[in-house]
């Protein structure tokens, strides 16, 4: 795969205009992947890294040969700009006007079900989103078209509550996100905190864009002493303003986050002093450290400038090989068939193959030996709902920088 377009371009450029007739030619035979990103709203801040992981996936597997006895892979971008319903007219796009086989994305959980509802799985469109961690997306009626590298919210609650609770902290109020994804991470941390034995003083549901926070700020800093404010949003849809207008005001002192909010541009525009400290809970990496090790110094060779370990960054590269492996296990382009495989190359047993292995897979393949992907972000294992098995990371903010402290299981 060349990547020749500018990527504003590739993402807002008609079909008919994404490339010259001889490069057409050339990718007539190409296997093509949707791929939905929030490149604008309030999730753009961590799309450059995300981005950067599924190219570097899809070049390392055209390197190495492509699948199908040498067909490129062929990434077709759109962006969902953080709003369902772009998210629904993109994936409609993708899958009616590019055929695309499968899709990576989208990102937010609240996106990744209005576009499966909407369109991929009445279409049979295999989809792998790096990111979507409601429970919700488990419930979605999908007939086996709907998967995710990201590990579900549930686990996260769970981790979040065991650290909140050993740091010493006893009553909390939350402002989440009124999506799917903050609701549902507001639950899961909700019933495991008071499980230990904490309590939520109070939790508001908050609408994104607004241009001021503070007076559900004041009403929740104002009840029962909370010690604490566990944020659960976007960056630039809502979460900074909410932490600058606490800040300001000295509504709180402490803060934790959650994935939504995991991102270094939060501690740079907010400011690194009154961040300092603040906790929080992520994506995280069960990888061995040898494959982890494979994964980042490819990253880093050609992403200089990025995280290898920014949000979803692995798991945004794992969705990409998993396709891969499931075509080639295939041997078809087929959605139908695509979506039958996933499991067949992402879980066990199998001979384990990791980053940067598609050429040692695809042998294994031909010779009928199946395939066990365990990748940057750890073994996927889907269960029956299409979700996988992780673990969940433990964040701080460090003298300015987001800093990783430990990959928990719960």
């Amino acid at each position: 795969m060349t990547f020749v377009i500018p990527r504003r371009a590739a993402l807002l450029a008609a079909p008919a205009t994404l490339a010259a007739p001889g490069l057409a030619r050339a990718q007539a035979d190409a296997v093509r992947l949707g791929v939905i990103l929030s490149a604008t709203g309030g999730l753009a801040a961590f799309v450059p890294p995300i981005r950067a992981g599924i190219v570097l996936a899809f070049e390392e597997i055209n390197a190495a040969g492509g699948v199908l006895n040498g067909r490129r892979l062929q990434m077709i971008e759109a962006d969902d700009q953080t709003n369902p319903q772009a998210g629904v007219t993109a994936a409609t796009r993708l899958v009616q006007a590019e055929s695309v086989a499968g899709i990576i994305g989208p990102m937010a959980s609240g996106i990744t079900i209005a576009v499966a509802n909407a369109v991929t799985v009445p279409a049979g469109v295999p989809i792998i989103s790096p990111s979507a961690t409601a429970p919700a997306v488990s419930q979605i009626n999908d007939n086996d078209t709907v998967f995710r590298t990201a590990v579900p919210d549930g686990l996260q609650g769970q981790v979040l509550a065991r650290l909140v609770r050993e740091a010493g902290i006893e009553r909390v109020a939350i402002m989440a996100v009124n999506n799917d994804y903050g609701r549902g991470l507001s639950g899961s941390f909700t019933t495991a905190f008071q499980g230990r034995g904490g309590r939520v003083t109070g939790a508001q549901n908050f609408e994104e864009n607004r241009p001021s926070y503070r007076a559900e700020l004041q009403t929740l800093a104002g009840r029962d002493n909370p010690q604490a404010l566990v944020l659960i949003g976007y960056p630039a849809s809502g979460g900074n303003t909410i932490l600058r207008n606490s800040i300001e005001n000295g509504f709180f002192q402490r803060y934790i986050g959650t994935d939504g909010m995991r991102d270094q541009s939060v501690v740079d525009q907010v400011g690194a002093r009154q961040l300092e400290g603040m906790f929080g809970t992520g994506p995280g990496s069960a990888a061995t450290p040898e494959r982890r090790a494979a994964y980042e110094a490819a990253f880093r060779r050609a992403n200089a400038a990025m995280d290898p370990g920014a949000a979803f960054v692995a798991q945004a590269y794992d969705a990409a090989y998993l396709f891969a492996l499931a075509i080639q296990s295939a041997g078809s382009a087929d959605r139908a068939a695509i979506r039958g495989a996933l499991r067949n190359v992402a879980n066990a047993p199998g001979e384990v193959v990791g980053p940067g292995e598609f050429a040692r897979a695809r042998t294994l393949l031909a010779a009928g030996t199946k395939v066990n992907y365990e990748g940057a972000s750890g073994p996927v294992e889907f269960n029956a709902t299409g979700d996988a098995q992780g673990r969940v990371e433990h964040w701080r903010v460090v003298g300015g920088r987001l800093q990783s402290v430990a990959q928990l299981a719960e």
